[in-house]
């Protein structure tokens, strides 16, 4: 066999591969599509890991605007926010999922805004193809799973290159060991040596800016799906591909050749990725690559914010359009009252089986009574969180919403600091006084606050609770705040009854069990059920009746008897 039949075999296996190759990606192609198009309007099965829902938040910390308002970290934890994101993302990418967080992190008060987004949403959710083309570009963005690549991202523009002699010197090795193959077997040695001294260093050197390989992956793979959805010329998404068609002139000298530094992500393994990672092992290409890169890093990092702002924006409203296929009903809320709330069989996102709808029509602030598990604190969040969604995702768990725009705040589920050895009631007031002192900041630009108080002041004794409490609650009334607050102290329905609408949830006993209908009824409560639940769990019948007695004495009496 003649050297020119051994080329024909070589062309000819490599026509093969390539082959199999397109047919292996095609098919991979397909099947991703079908999978993201089945799984759309689905409950999320992918889960994050410690380590990757931590850095989640951080785009939001390091893009968020001075005079941008935000949920503080309070609101966010009392009413555990992050199990409702996890509910409505449903993204195939870093930049998505990011941009999401920081979306339902910083509601709006534009109803122009809310409009726009919801335009896209709707588009979203109507057009089944053009949507699932987009969303196989974002899966090839995939997500970085052990940074936050704004927190990268920045530095990496700020990087010097480093000099590539050291890995020539490599190639200089390499080369000299094969020639000497030809003269000596000895160099068989040398180039095993010169291969171990390669792949070391190598991984040496790719620790100390792995990270950095990571954004650069993100970037360069970020820039093609701007060119691809670019390309798919959807006329309802003009304004974005005017903005992606001026992202390749950007970022040109960056993403040229870029494949010699990372392997864009693949619906399912590549063989050539394979032999080009031991490729990069052994000659130090994409190192050397890096380096010239860094090179033509403008420093201009403004412009890799705006795309990774425009992108993440983009598919956050699909993960949205998919969020409310998951709904058992919403609605698109409106904005036309001036002060209070009106809002139709609003519900809880949390409460799995079955949850009970509630409606309220109402201008004053109001105060929440009832007895313990009654559904206080519950619809506390179903309000604060159909609010929050409202001015975020233009998407509220109701039948219908209409409310004016708030800043929204909480103090719910507090507890006290042992790290700053402050006790419960310090961390309370403390956290009381931020939502006070918003509601001075809101008069400045006419957005009144909405806030949600689960149990006011009660890390204290009662005199000065009810004392403090009516005129804490007073101020936020004075100030225009819609205020939601749940007490147990009766006397506040009265002091207040000027300030606040009463309402209250109640309960009815059967069969010697406490029956909760969780419905809002107006007035305040008349019922107390706390000694009755001891009954129903099995403390002791003096113990029992004994409480009975003593309350029923205080409230003929207005006095303590001594034990």
């Amino acid at each position: 066999m003649g050297p020119i039949d051994i080329a024909l075999i070589v062309v000819a296996a490599i026509a093969v591969l390539t082959i199999i190759g397109l047919l292996v990606a095609r098919s991979a192609q397909n099947k991703l599509y079908f999978q993201l198009l089945g799984a759309f309007g689905q409950p999320r099965k992918r889960k994050y890991t410690y380590e990757e829902f931590e850095t989640i938040s951080h785009y939001f910390a390091n893009t968020l605007k001075e005079d941008e308002f935000a949920l503080d970290d309070i609101t966010w934890n009392d009413l555990d926010l992050d199990s409702i994101f996890l509910m409505i993302d449903n993204t195939n990418s870093s930049v998505g999922r990011d941009y999401l967080y920081k979306l339902l992190r910083t509601p709006v008060a534009s109803e122009e805004e809310l409009k726009k987004r919801d335009a896209l949403i709707d588009y979203f959710n109507a057009h089944d193809f053009e949507r699932t083309r987009i969303q196989m570009q974002y899966y090839n963005i995939g997500f970085s799973r052990k940074i936050s690549v704004s927190d990268y991202m920045r530095n990496l523009f700020e990087l010097k290159p480093q000099s590539n002699i050291f890995h020539y010197l490599v190639w200089v090795l390499y080369i000299c060991s094969i020639v000497g193959m030809f003269y000596s077997v000895a160099s068989l040695f040398l180039l095993i040596l010169a291969i171990a001294i390669g792949v070391i260093s190598y991984y040496k050197i790719k620790s100390r800016i792995d990270s950095y390989f990571e954004c650069v992956r993100q970037l360069v793979a970020m820039v093609k799906t701007a060119n691809n959805i670019k390309k798919l010329n959807i006329p309802e998404l003009k304004e974005f591909n005017d903005y992606f068609a001026e992202v390749n002139k950007t970022f040109a000298k960056i993403t040229r050749n870029s494949y010699l530094v990372v392997a864009q992500k693949q619906a399912a393994g590549s063989l050539m990725d394979i032999v080009m990672e031991y490729i990069k092992m052994i000659t130090h290409i994409d190192l050397i690559k890096f380096n010239s890169m860094i090179k033509h890093f403008d420093r201009n990092y403004e412009a890799v914010e705006e795309l990774m702002e425009r992108l993440g924006y983009l598919e956050s409203m699909i993960s949205i359009a998919g969020f409310r296929r998951t709904l058992k009903y919403y609605c698109k809320p409106e904005f036309n009252r001036t002060k209070g709330l009106e809002t139709n069989d609003l519900y809880h996102l949390l409460v799995q089986d079955n949850p009970v709808p509630n409606s309220v029509n109402e201008d004053m602030p109001m105060l929440i009574t009832g007895s313990n598990a009654s559904g206080k604190s519950t619809f506390l969040k179903s309000v604060a969180i159909g609010s929050i969604l409202a001015q975020s995702i233009y998407t509220c768990p109701a039948a219908a919403y209409d409310a004016p725009m708030y800043r929204m705040y909480s103090s719910m589920a507090l507890t006290d600091s042992i790290e700053s050895g402050e006790s419960y009631y310090i961390v309370e007031i403390k956290s009381l006084k931020r939502i006070v002192d918003a509601t001075r900041k809101a008069g400045k630009d006419g957005i009144k606050v909405m806030c949600f108080i689960d149990e006011v002041l009660r890390g204290t004794n009662t005199v000065e609770r009810i004392a403090a409490s009516s005129e804490i609650l007073k101020n936020l009334a004075d100030a225009g705040a819609m205020c939601f607050a749940a007490t147990h102290d009766i006397e506040l329905t009265h002091i207040l009854e000027k300030y606040f609408a009463n309402y209250h949830f109640n309960e009815k006993i059967e069969d010697n069990n406490i029956i909760f209908s969780y419905e809002l009824q107006s007035g305040r409560a008349t019922s107390r059920n706390a000694i009755k639940l001891l009954s129903i769990i099995g403390y002791d019948k003096n113990i029992i009746r004994n409480s009975e007695k003593r309350a029923n004495d205080f409230m003929e009496k207005g006095a303590w008897d001594k034990a």
